[in-house]
């Protein structure tokens, strides 16, 4: 007889491993063959070789089979042997419980049932709000179960039939429901009992005897980690357990089950450390249901033995896991407690060996463990166990983190129990660039005002601070060489300063009672300022010695009791170290230390936000974008549309004048770019005229300044998703703690619909002008992008590669499907993707998805003209291995790799520092430099994996590329990984092919999408801001801030020009009139922030320089007359 077991549960697999010996020694004459393969975190060596798993599934008598986790490739290969086998077949899960039969019971019948209870909730979200309601008996409106609660019922319903009716298929139904909880308690006496069932009722062994009762106890109640003694009733646990009043109280929640780890060895090593200073509840979790959220609600929201904090040791959201649940309850429960909400984990899947070697956790955990957490509000959320180093082994904690989150507890514990006027605080501001220029610089912020309107709140509420103002803030930071690196005059002499390693470091700052308020050192040291930015995004160097001693002031010398880092962003968060799973040996966690951490950061950059929230353990408590407002027309625009009103009225009035009118219409079009026939230019009109634009900068708000000060108070922050505040106004109001769109959405059917229209658009111009369908597009995948728009630039991805959704639900499998191509209609294009590295940390599972169903596309039946993808890698691969010496398998698998990005701990290029240093002598470095920085392989098996080689003979099949624009807040020209990315992919084909690409701009910002030449989204972005009064007044009202946001506008037409062709000299002439000629605007602008004028008339010098302008003599003495007035003003500045 043969047993074969594929499991993922080291607590059942170490159990069999006991139960196999014991056995064969009682039952010598009773052969049975036990075949057992643990898979979790082992799945390479099973693909490599699948039959080893297949055929092993086949012959089996019995067949286990545990996949919880595993990749859909593993599950194919169990399939096909599940298909062919004739034996028992127990299936524990979700994964092909469609295959379980055990005597006259089938799961298909049940697997249709699940199914049809899956339709409606969200997996791992909610169930009782986001579910259609059904009418009661009374008429009323009632929500419907979740797909976990529905399983419930069903369980309950087998058990109660299988004791009415013994026999047949109740019977059955019964044993299968037993067998299942025997496998997850997974203690010897369960799993002993899951084989004599099972042995002695379906395979023959009477002589066994009957199998015990279920050991597992169900629901959520209090259980003792050591003695494992267990209650409900919280006096009872009390009293066995003395409470003492002066003492804090900590909640831990763990499983109180083994599947698929036995978590309790973390769990007591964990409240061995707590127990030392505080009181422990201790909460179980087995099987529980959504009405059980009534009695956790009672454990922790009681008031006679109230609750400081709350750890959570389980994956998922709490109370919610891969059947569903309900999450927005126990989310209640969190925000009813106001505790902090502690999330570590444990990595499930491989050794600690292996996780210090790691760049991060693996995707699958990731998932589970960080983001889902997140979602509720969880912090901390870093591992404190890992698997011992034998093949199949229990889970060990990793001290060094544990005594981490101890401490990290007892601040946040302290920021409850201290005085506000006792709290020290750190602030934290930012310099980059450094120089006078770019002080206090945040993304859409007045960081002076905003920080101004900080200390004010805090004075108020009790704080010892001194208030200053925003100007005199900016006296503190800007002014007699306090910044980094000062350009104008000498480095001031520190005031405060640390000693480090023996030798004393500058600490720039100011104290403000109790508050510090400080200037993030430079990233690099060095002698120039080119030296200096080359290494300010670099991974893999540790931060000079100055950096450390700032991080080790503030949490040693000045004690702080929060860390506030200030706008977005500093540097802190791109240290060397883990992508995420801090450890200790990683720099952001070493500088932080012990304190407390919070972020005030945009709300609309969800990328990079995860980065902070991940790498630097930050509760981030967002802002908002500034307010908006319709562009409106001016100057030669204003006066194009009052000459096409009288064009249209001379036509019944005067059409004498229309030619002379006409000649006026075309002249004046032409001079603002938007030429075409008249209907054309009334909708660059129209366009112009009614485009949202950012009326200056954001001050902190109300209830900004409220949520900072409630985070510094040691309590729960409620979470808001960060995104698009004008298609999702939900995400208001400001001052929550940002967490990421879901990844399991991504993308969602609106997204899909709306980014594969975009893509159907630019194949439809494409091919009315070129008369045939493009063979490759390249994309570029963004962790910004596919946040705010929740995966419009992946909507297109499928289009080309004729994919769609097969559900617009939350999954952990697979979404996407292939469209047959009698559908299609079309032949399926090939499509290149670059990813920069906040997406490829952010949504594992969307490169893994993408990946996969690319070796699906590659497996159809299709000829060459109907795919091809498939065949460009079938090109590809036989000139890797001609031409290369890649042997079949390899070169097969990189040919097929569509995915490229930055290297494992990279997140984007260096082509903006090459741009902002002007360092570049011939724009194909711009090219040369993106393809180096974006080469690395992100393929159905590798992971940054170098491929420059095989990079450039696909970008030789690129016909066009594709950039969606989908917010408000940011132009073209309003950011610069624009031109990093859009304008360095574009040099980048250009190099390789020797023609530049058609370049599409995909704009989805408006209800309706449209696709537009790059030409037409410059010369928006430019003309309703850079160059619009409106836009600039706005600016203004900011002073310092205002001109340094202008300055990087400067820098990003300058970063198309170079990469693209597509800026004109006629725009860089418009902004020498606008900037330099307008006297009262130069002298606005010389006086708040002359530093960053300069570099704005050092712009247009460049420009004029690398002939991108063609400027008159007259715009050349304008700018250098600018520049000597601004200069003159600096050097007298630093004299005094």
């Amino acid at each position: 007889m043969k047993i074969t077991i594929i499991a993922v549960s080291v607590s059942a697999l170490s159990q069999i491993q006991i139960f196999q010996k014991e056995y064969a020694k009682k039952y010598p004459e009773d052969v049975i063959d036990f075949a057992v393969f643990y898979v979790a975190g082992m799945e390479n060596q099973y693909l490599m070789h699948p039959e080893i798993l297949e055929n092993a599934v086949r012959e089996a008598d019995v067949a286990v089979i545990d996949l919880m986790g595993v990749s859909e490739a593993l599950r194919e290969i169990v399939r096909r042997g599940l298909e062919d086998c004739q034996g028992q077949r127990i299936v524990i899960g979700n994964a092909l419980r469609e295959y379980l039969r055990l005597g006259t019971f089938s799961m298909g019948a049940m697997g249709k049932m699940m199914k049809s209870s899956q339709k409606k909730p969200q997996i791992g979200e909610t169930s009782a709000d986001e579910t259609k309601p059904e009418p009661d008996t009374e008429g009323k409106k009632k929500p419907t179960a979740s797909a976990l609660e529905k399983m419930r019922r069903i369980r309950r319903m087998a058990m109660i039939l299988g004791n009415v009716l013994p026999f047949g298929v109740t019977k059955d139904m019964k044993q299968v429901f037993l067998l299942m909880d025997y496998w997850q308690q997974a203690t010897y006496t369960d799993i002993k009992s899951f084989f004599y069932l099972i042995l002695r009722r379906y395979c023959g062994r009477s002589f066994l005897p009957k199998e015990k009762p279920c050991t597992m106890r169900y629901g959520i109640y209090l259980k003792d980690p050591f003695s494992l003694a267990c209650e409900d009733v919280l006096d009872k646990y009390w009293k066995k357990n003395p409470y003492e009043k002066d003492k804090d109280t900590v909640a831990v929640l763990f499983y109180g089950h083994a599947y698929p780890n036995d978590y309790l060895p973390i769990v007591r090593a964990l409240c061995e450390k707590l127990k030392e200073r505080h009181n422990i509840l201790p909460i179980a979790f087995s099987q529980n249901e959504d009405r059980d959220q009534e009695k956790l609600k009672g454990y922790l929201c009681q008031k006679k033995y109230p609750v400081s904090a709350v750890i959570n040791t389980m994956p998922f959201r709490l109370g919610a896991g891969p059947m569903g649940g309900n999450a927005d309850g126990a989310v209640q429960i969190l925000k009813e407690l106001q505790v902090p909400y502690i999330k570590p984990f444990c990595l499930t899947k491989i050794t600690e060996q292996r996780w210090q070697e790691a760049s991060a956790v693996n995707p699958g955990e990731f998932l589970i463990s960080i983001l889902l957490p997140e979602l509720d509000g969880g912090i901390l959320t870093f591992p404190i166990g890992v698997m011992g180093d034998a093949a199949v082994s229990e889970l060990q904690p990793i001290t060094e983190r544990m005594d981490t989150l101890v401490a990290r507890l007892e601040g946040y514990l302290q920021l409850k129990k201290l005085e506000n006027k006792d709290k020290k605080l750190a602030f934290v501001l930012y310099n980059y660039p450094p120089g006078e220029s770019n002080v206090a610089s945040a993304a859409f912020l007045d960081t002076f005002a905003s920080a101004a309107e900080a200390l004010k709140q805090l004075k108020q509420a009790g704080y010892q601070v001194e208030a200053l103002s925003a100007e005199q803030l900016r006296e503190a930071f800007v002014m007699d060489g306090n910044c980094n690196a000062p350009q104008w005059s000498d480095e001031a002499e520190a005031a405060i300063t640390y000693r480090l390693d023996g030798e004393d470091y500058p600490v720039k700052g100011i104290r403000c009672g109790n508050v510090f308020l400080g200037l993030q050192p430079l990233r690099q040291e060095g002698g120039s300022k080119a030296d200096i930015m080359e290494g300010y995004h670099d991974r893999n160097q540790e931060p000079p010695k100055a950096y450390q001693a700032f991080y080790h002031y503030i949490g040693e010398e000045f004690g702080a009791d929060a860390i506030i880092h200030f706008g977005t962003h500093g540097t802190l968060e791109f240290l060397p170290g883990k992508d995420n799973g801090m450890m200790d040996r990683c720099w952001p966690d070493r500088l932080i230390g012990k304190v407390p951490h919070f972020y005030y950061y945009y709300i609309g950059n969800p990328s990079e936000a995860m980065i902070a929230k991940r790498r630097t353990h930050a509760t981030l408590v967002s802002y908002q974008a500034p307010a908006l407002k319709e562009s409106g027309l001016y100057g030669g625009l204003q006066e194009l549309k009052e000459t096409i009103a009288e064009y249209q009225e001379s036509l019944q009035s005067a059409p004498e004048r229309c030619d002379d009118l006409m000649n006026q219409i075309d002249h004046l079009a032409e001079a603002c770019g938007c030429t075409g026939d008249l209907e054309q230019i009334e909708e660059y009109l129209y366009e112009y005229e009614n485009s949202l634009i950012t009326d200056g900068l954001h001050v902190m708000n109300a209830e900004e300044a409220q949520g900072l000060l409630h985070a510094l108070d040691g309590e729960y922050v409620p979470v808001g998703t960060a995104g698009d505040v004008v298609k999702n106004p939900d995400i208001l109001p400001s001052g929550r703690n940002l967490v990421q769109f879901d990844p399991r959405l991504v993308p969602t059917k609106t997204a899909y619909e709306r980014g594969a229209k975009t893509a159907q658009l630019a194949v439809e111009q494409y091919k009315k002008q070129t008369g045939s369908y493009p063979d490759t597009t390249a994309v570029i995948l963004w962790g910004l992008e596919t946040s705010r728009s929740q995966g419009e630039t992946v909507g297109q991805i499928l289009y080309y590669l004729g994919l769609r959704l097969k559900t617009d639900r939350a999954s952990f499998d697979d979404r996407l499907e292939i469209i047959p191509r009698e559908k299609l209609g079309r032949p399926r294009m090939d499509v290149v993707i670059h990813m920069c590295g906040f997406f490829r940390d952010m949504y594992p599972n969307l490169v893994d998805n993408l990946n996969e169903m690319l070796q699906q596309i590659l497996a159809l039946d299709e000829s060459d003209e109907e795919n091809y993808f498939a065949a460009n890698t079938k090109k590809l691969a036989q000139t890797l291995m001609e031409e290369q010496g890649m042997d079949q398998a390899q070169a097969w698998e990189m040919a097929s790799c569509r995915i490229f990005g930055p290297k494992e701990g990279e997140y984007a290029t260096r082509l903006t520092d090459v741009v902002r240093n002007g360092s570049w002598k011939e724009a194909e470095e711009l090219g040369t430099t993106f393809t180096a920085d974006l080469s690395y392989a992100y393929s159905y098996r590798h992971r940054g994996e170098t491929a420059a080689s095989v990079l450039k003979y696909q970008y030789q099949n690129v016909d066009y590329i594709s950039q969606v624009r989908n917010n408000v807040e940011y132009e073209l020209t309003d950011l610069d990984h624009y031109y990093e990315f859009y304008g360095g992919l574009s040099k980048a084909v250009e190099n390789q092919k020797g023609e530049k690409p058609v370049m599409l701009v995909a704009d989805t910002v408006g209800e309706a999408v449209k696709v537009q030449d790059i030409h037409e989204a410059l010369n928006r972005g430019i003309r309703t801001r850079l160059l619009n009064p409106a836009w600039i007044e706005g600016m203004m009202r900011h002073t310092y801030h205002g001109v340094q946001q202008i300055e990087k506008r400067f820098e990003n037409v300058m970063g198309f020009a170079a990469s693209t062709d597509a800026v004109d000299s006629q725009t860089f002439s418009e902004m020498t009139r606008c900037y330099a000629a307008d006297e009262e605007l130069r002298r606005q602008m010389t006086k708040s922030n002359k530093w960053a004028y300069m570099k704005m008339m050092e712009r247009l010098m460049e420009a004029n320089h690398r002939g991108y302008y063609q400027a008159t003599e007259e715009e050349l003495e304008s700018i250098r007359e600018a520049y000597i007035e601004a200069e003159g003003e600096a050097e007298g500045e630093a004299e005094e």
